[in-house]
Order: C-alpha cells, then sequence, then structure tokens
C-alpha cells in the first residue's frame, strides 16, 4: 500500500509483491539486454564511442534498457503503473541517504585499495571522458536525468519486483544488483555499483516506489560527474 510523503514506513506485506509478469519474463528480459549490450560494444569497438557521447545519441543508449519491459508489457498487455510510481513516505528517503552513506564508506575502501593496486577506478574513467569531451552537456543530461529514471525503471521496478514476487527481497536485492553492476560494463566499477544497487532496491521494497530510488540516484549520479567535472576544470584547486 502506497505511503503518504511524512508518514512511517511499514515494511510490505507478502501479498504486495504479485506483479503482472513472471520470473521468466524477468529473464527473458535480461537476455535481450545481454544482446543490445553485445551490440554496443560492437558498435562502440568500431570506434563510434567518441561520436555518441559528443551528441545526443548517447540518450538512445540509454533508453535501451526500457526496450526489454517495452517487449515484455506489449506482450503481456501489462500497464505501466504496476512499475511503481505511487506515493513514498520521507521516511524511505531517510533511510535511503543513510545507507548510501554506509555505501560510501564501503566504496571508498574499495577504491583506496584499487588506488594501492594501481588499478585505475571508475573516477578516473569519468575524469578522461570528460577531458576528452568537447561539450559536458549531453554527457551531464544522460547521467544525471535519463540515467535515474530509466534504470531505476528497468532495474527496481520491473527486474526487482519480478524477482521478488519469485525469490523473495533479500535474494531479489542481490540478483537485480547484480545485473545492475554486470550492466554498466565496467568490471572495476562492478562493487561499487552493486551496493548503489542494493541500497536503490531496498528503498524500493520499503516503499513499492520507484521515485525514492530515482532521486537518491539522481543525488548520487549529479554529485560525482559535478565533482569529476569540477576537478578537471581547477585541477590546481580540486584534486583528482
Amino acid at each position: 500500500m502506497d505511503q503518504e510523503i511524512g508518514q512511517s514506513a511499514p515494511m510490505p506485506e507478502s501479498q504486495e509483491f504479485s506483479v503482472p509478469w513472471s520470473v521468466l519474463d524477468n529473464w527473458i528480459a535480461v537476455g535481450i539486454l545481454v544482446l543490445l549490450n553485445i551490440g554496443l560494444l560492437v558498435f562502440l569497438y568500431l570506434s563510434y564511442g567518441e561520436q555518441l557521447v559528443q551528441g545526443p545519441g548517447i540518450i538512445l543508449v540509454e533508453l535501451i534498457y526500457l526496450l526489454p519491459v517495452l517487449v515484455i508489457f506489449t506482450w503481456r498487455r501489462i500497464h505501466w503503473k504496476h512499475l511503481g510510481f505511487g506515493k513514498f513516505d520521507s521516511i524511505t528517503m531517510g533511510l535511503g541517504c543513510s545507507l548510501l552513506i554506509a555505501g560510501y564508506v564501503f566504496i571508498l575502501l574499495h577504491n583506496f585499495i584499487l588506488f594501492a593496486l594501481g588499478v585505475d577506478t571508475q573516477g578516473d574513467a569519468i575524469l578522461k571522458i570528460f577531458t576528452e569531451l568537447e561539450s559536458p552537456i549531453w554527457f551531464f543530461l544522460v547521467g544525471v536525468v535519463f540515467a535515474p529514471l530509466v534504470e531505476e525503471i528497468f532495474f527496481r521496478g520491473f527486474l526487482f519486483q519480478g524477482f521478488r514476487q519469485r525469490y523473495g527481497w533479500v535474494p531479489a536485492i542481490l540478483i537485480s544488483s547484480a545485473i545492475f553492476a554486470a550492466a554498466h560494463l565496467d568490471l572495476v566499477a562492478f562493487i561499487p555499483t552493486f551496493v548503489l544497487g542494493s541500497v536503490l532496491a531496498y528503498a524500493y521494497h520499503r516503499s513499492n516506489s520507484v521515485w525514492p530510488g530515482i532521486i537518491l540516484h539522481f543525488l548520487v549520479n549529479a554529485f560525482g560527474l559535478c565533482a569529476a567535472y569540477a576537478a578537471t576544470q581547477f585541477p590546481g584547486v580540486i584534486p583528482s
């Protein structure tokens, strides 16, 4: 049951986990996403990657996450409201922020270990992208606006809910977060992305709403991208 903003947030009852698609639909969607990512990798291998991030074409890359959902929902004749666009409570947001802070402690430790081993982190890769961009506007637009919306719809609203219905909420968090991390096609960033996905999936579980995850995802991406861009513009002031 959706909660009004400001009210307490009891954990959802088991009967609220029911969704009008099956776990098989989830795995079909994952298979479609794998095929799309293979196509994307081939596209990048053909040296179109730089052109892609420079223009609006990068938006289309992000929107491919919606294609598996569109296929399944059209096939099953499911309304988009089932993805969880209802109201949410302030307690979920507070809990989500607290879990993000705890997660970042773990992520910083992870990055410190990578640094000690001489391995570039995800932040290093983002810094490199910014140094190569003529204008960061499209990269920012996708990272801050489209990615939180599209990825929360697919990974939490669709995948997490489907897995939760079949496996329970804890396995669903682990499975959906692992797929979320793998879909970013960055082995070094797998663990940090998995941690972020787990926090966002738990926020969905607490609220049965996709909005807390979208807001938290927006904050994470906005802070990370702004910090990375600032580091490239003021290298003598902000350490990279």
